[in-house]
């Protein structure tokens, strides 16, 4: 059976090459990113070297990698139909058979070989003589073989949560700490290099805790065999390998019970009767009443809003981190906050998809069409202010500058409107089909129109950039009058100001619908979602 659920696996590969460009395009970039990793992983670990903490490195490395097969399987559930266990439920398998089969199906494909490659870069830098290099082996083989059977334990234990809507959204916070994790290696990381705050010896003494974690056991295990203590070795060895046993056999036990258990997260939802919010207002109330709902129901939105959080945190660390940062880099977390807001919703008629075309039913002329892009715009921006006032308040707070949070909460509103107007605008002007893969929250462009998603990117950031300019000038012009009315009147004049720009936009963009409302349409139906 393990022979027949590989070759089952390798099948699925290859007729996903023949299905499609953008399949062959993504099996391309995923095993071109996948040689890049293994050659890094293998490379960094050999550097290591006589390292004085290259122990304690490996194991941040090897902990960094479980961590990674750990969160991956949930946001990629169902790219891959053999994670998920309902796909078999039909067939009279055995469990343990199974499960063995499933283990060597997980273990093909380019991203466990080129996690083994990786993790045996630790036999070149932690290894010495013979029964160094034996247990590096098998500490490497054992490490690459704890984390398939960790990832395969996770998303069978949570498969009929991860094809719920509460597992989808889940799923979609788990792209909040992996963007923040991006954040703070890009951002962080080689400034400390750089400065020489972080060398390797700053990780010396990580591991008090984490030597007796699994991937921590695969790692000293190997230094206590180069150094002779062959015992030592042997019993980390041991208690690694009992420890995948265990978690073997909850997997097993998991698995039977999913293969037995009846699925219900197809079943339809409870629906409740009540009022539509806001639809007592008319047109306008019922397409924000409509937005609203989706807001805090779809995935991919709650994604969103987390990632502006980090965009904006990331943004002003090098400020608050630096004694002599410049404050003014909080201002840029705003323009940044409100432009990526402004960006992620720059495209409402293909993230809607086809039923954009049944609402198309309701906009007869420009006034409903100004009604359906105001409604958007308010049920963004009932959530998009607070947010980035609050967010701007935590920074002047810990950049120990709460002068500067006026100014900042000032640009958030004025660049907040000019993102919802530009928005508005791209929506109408320059819309594009969307398309979502399976098993995951996020929307893409199409293939062949993604310049279109990078022309509204920049155009919205220098849009906003060039909006705030005048709230920043009036700051500067103002700096001799009372704080408390120089405060109020320049958030006040910023509020107005924003709401004008956002007003603006809604009706150049309802404008052009009117005559465009055929070919947006078209590009409507064209999504994938």
């Amino acid at each position: 059976m393990a022979r027949l659920l590989v070759r089952l696996k390798l099948r699925l590969l290859v007729n996903a090459l023949r299905a499609s460009t953008s399949a062959k395009v993504s099996f391309i970039l995923s095993t071109t990113w996948a040689v890049i990793v293994a050659a890094a992983v293998f490379a960094l670990l050999a550097s290591l070297r006589g390292a004085a903490a290259a122990v304690d490195l490996t194991t941040v490395i090897f902990t960094v990698l479980a961590f990674g097969w750990l969160i991956l399987p949930v946001i990629s559930f169902g790219l891959d139909t053999t994670l998920d266990p309902a796909m078999l439920t039909p067939y009279p398998l055995r469990t343990r058979p199974l499960a063995v089969s499933l283990l060597a199906a997980s273990a093909a494909g380019p991203w466990p070989v080129a996690n083994l490659i990786g993790l045996l870069g630790a036999v070149v830098g932690l290894a010495s003589g013979w029964l160094g290099v034996l247990v590096g082996l098998a500490a490497a083989a054992l490490q690459l073989l704890f984390c398939i059977t960790l990832a395969r334990f996770v998303t069978t234990s949570m498969a009929r949560v991860l094809r719920s809507r509460r597992g989808r959204d889940l799923a979609a916070f788990v792209f909040v700490p992996i963007v923040a994790g991006y954040e703070f290696v890009t951002q962080v990381v080689p400034r400390a290099a750089a400065e020489g705050k972080l060398t390797a010896a700053s990780f010396a003494g990580v591991d008090a805790w984490m030597r007796w974690l699994p991937p921590g056991l695969a790692a000293h295990a190997i230094a206590d065999a180069s150094d002779g203590r062959a015992g030592a070795a042997l019993a980390r060895l041991a208690l690694l390998a009992a420890v995948i046993a265990v978690l073997g056999w909850l997997w097993i036990r998991s698995l039977a019970r999913a293969l037995v258990t009846p699925d219900a997260s197809t079943q339809s939802s409870r629906v409740r009767g009540g009022a539509l919010p806001f639809a007592r207002f008319g047109l306008r109330g019922t397409f924000a009443a409509r937005f609203w709902i989706y807001q805090r129901r779809d995935p991919a939105e709650l994604a969103y809003w987390g990632i502006v959080t980090v965009i904006m945190v990331a943004v002003s660390i090098s400020t608050i981190l630096t004694p002599d940062g410049h404050p003014a880099v909080m201002l840029a977390s705003s323009v940044f906050g409100a432009a990526f807001i402004g960006n992620f919703h720059a495209n409402a008629v293909g993230a809607t998809g086809p039923a954009f075309v049944a609402e198309t039913a309701g906009l007869t002329g420009e006034r409903s069409l100004r009604a359906y892009l105001s409604g958007l715009n308010i049920s963004l921006g009932v959530i998009a202010a607070p947010l980035l006032i609050v967010v701007s308040l935590g920074l002047a707070a810990l950049d120990r500058r709460p002068g500067y949070a006026v100014l900042a909460i000032a640009v958030d509103l004025a660049g907040l409107g000019a993102a919802l107007g530009l928005a508005s605008v791209f929506s109408v002007l320059a819309p594009y089909p969307m398309t979502k893969r399976v098993g995951t929250p996020m929307r893409v462009a199409s293939d062949g129109f993604a310049v279109y998603g990078l022309a509204g990117t920049f155009g919205i950031l220098f849009g906003v950039a060039v909006a705030v300019v005048p709230v920043i000038v009036a700051e500067v012009l103002t700096s001799g009058a009372p704080v408390l009315a120089r405060d109020l009147a320049l958030v006040a004049c910023a509020a107005g100001y924003g709401l004008a720009l956002a007003s603006a936009g809604v009706r150049i963009g309802a404008r052009a619908a009117r005559y465009r409302l055929p070919e947006i349409c078209q590009v409507a139906i064209r999504s994938r979602l």
